[in-house]
């Protein structure tokens, strides 16, 4: 396993700053941030840039985060926003094809708070076609998709029902432990679902979505590391932590501090 780290963990920065940087820290693994116009990873020639960095830098492209929020309305009952939502994340496929990347992480949204209903059965059922023509396109390009967690109950009820539905290649899940620490559930999602893991979205909080490093927050590592060893997880150790929250401001103490918690994660657990 190597560790990794997302791109996004400073949009202040120029993308041609970041990789550079993220390599000077020791990681040879990144996953492309959700803000396609700080990469340019939706456009060919951004593309071009990206690989041309990563080739510089000898860095491997893990995985590609899709649009967020463009890509998160799976479920919109407007049928051109759906359209436009499976077009955004198809780019993010598109996107891990060409720069040869394993996976694409998307946020499988719906409007918290619907009630049981029919209201609620019509968005399922829109999300469910919208899931459907992702994973017939992930298929054709060789790529995996991965659906993260989310951050309240309602969400993950409704992940539940798609893991299940959607059991086999290529629909997989990425595990958000700063999402389910939100919830204060941690770490019920990653044991139920930790056969399906894909990939990893580490960070930490205090219950709040603040992406600090972890062991910056209140989440019990030791006992992510119980649970984590034993899965048959094959993919890379994912930080997705970024500089805003954390307690280290300056960019390269932040990703070398980063580099040193995703090894601590990595050891076996006491």
């Amino acid at each position: 396993m190597k560790p990794a780290i997302c791109t996004s963990f400073d949009y202040n920065l120029p993308f041609a700053r970041v990789m550079p940087m993220i390599r000077q820290a020791g990681f040879e693994v990144v996953s492309i941030g959700a803000r396609p116009q700080h990469s340019d990873y939706h456009t060919l020639e951004g593309r071009a840039v990206i690989k041309r960095l990563a080739d510089e830098y000898e860095l491997e492209i893990d995985s590609v985060h899709a649009p967020f929020p463009e890509g998160d309305r799976l479920f919109d009952l407007d049928e051109a926003n759906r359209l436009q939502s499976v077009r955004q994340c198809k780019i993010a496929i598109d996107a891990a094809a060409d720069l040869n990347g394993r996976i694409v992480v998307i946020h499988l949204i719906q409007p918290y708070g619907i009630p049981h209903g029919d209201v609620r059965d019509r968005m399922i059922a829109q999300g469910m076609i919208s899931v459907r023509a992702l994973a017939d396109y992930a298929v054709a390009k060789g790529v995996k998709v991965a659906f993260e967690n989310g951050q309240k109950l309602d969400y993950d009820q409704v992940l539940e029902v798609f893991l299940t539905k959607f059991s086999g290649n290529p629909i997989g899940f990425c595990y958000d432990s700063g999402h389910e620490n939100v919830q204060g559930t941690c770490f019920r999602m990653l044991e139920k679902f930790g056969r399906r893991l894909l990939s990893v979205h580490l960070h930490d909080n205090t219950g709040s979505d603040t992406h600090m490093l972890p062991f910056e927050g209140n989440i019990d590592w030791e006992q992510f590391k119980k649970i984590f060893h034993k899965l048959d997880y094959s993919g890379k150790l994912l930080l997705e932590a970024d500089i805003k929250n954390s307690q280290f401001k300056d960019p390269e103490l932040f990703l070398s501090e980063a580099r040193k918690r995703a090894e601590r994660l990595m050891q076996p657990p006491a």
